[in-house]
């Protein structure tokens, strides 16, 4: 008999929505800023969602759930030990996930970096793209860098699992580490996106500061931020 289904592990970048008022209203008016900034981007991503307040409402859980579905969102659960929150999500249909420690997420992160060691091929070479990406292109380097010898469009995606290097100027999306390589980065001569996001953490152009949006940028992932450097000036 042929295979009918199968059940795997996997390891899969979710978005975490951070929630720091406990007015549900201030929160969905807040989120829907948010989206209108990017809404194609927003369509259909799994959210887990993470209190940091209390919320006090027993129904702001069950509020929020419904406002992400109405804005496309897949709000798929809860990261607390928290348990009346816990409860709530139950009610929901929402899975739970512990709360992580900085001490977890650096031996998490350790044993990732040996894996890749020892599993990634040495002799890996880049995707090289010539010339510019135009809106509407997506580009995806699948196990290895990137680099674009030209610009990024408005409206046009470079997607890598590694870094991702450009020799002109970002005007659209860069995604590095998109398999979860948390140690991936952005090197540009001139970013101004709409939006970078480095192993499913991501920041839109209006949360970027002005002065990183002129010469040579890096961009790293550090303590679950993203960080502007300019390597030429250190």
């Amino acid at each position: 008999m042929s295979k009918i289904i199968e059940l795997k592990g996997s390891i899969l970048s979710l978005t975490v929505l951070r929630v720091y008022s406990a007015d549900i209203e201030q929160t969905k008016a807040a989120i829907a800023e948010k989206i209108d900034q990017a809404p194609d981007f927003f369509v259909g991503i799994p959210v887990v969602i993470e209190f940091k307040v209390p919320p006090e409402d027993p129904m702001f859980l069950a509020l929020l759930v419904e406002f992400l579905h109405q804005k496309q969102l897949i709000p798929t659960g809860v990261r607390t030990d928290d348990e009346s929150v816990q409860e709530q999500a139950s009610y929901a249909g929402l899975a739970v996930f512990p709360e992580e420690t900085k001490k977890k997420r650096k031996q998490e992160q350790k044993e990732t970096e040996t894996t890749l060691e020892n599993d990634t091929p040495q002799a890996t070479t880049a995707m090289v793209v010539q010339g510019t990406v135009r809106s509407g292109q997506q580009i995806y380097a699948k196990g290895r860098d990137l680099m674009v010898m030209g610009s990024v469009n408005p409206g046009a995606e470079v997607v890598a699992d590694g870094h991702v290097h450009v020799f002109g100027k970002v005007m659209g999306k860069v995604f590095a580490g998109s398999s979860g390589m948390t140690d991936a980065r952005i090197f540009a001569k001139q970013l101004n996106p709409e939006l970078v996001c480095i192993a499913g953490l991501y920041l839109l152009a209006e949360d970027m500061s002005a002065e990183y949006k002129k010469g040579f940028v890096e961009v790293v992932l550090e303590d679950d931020k993203l960080v502007f450097k300019r390597p030429l000036d250190e």
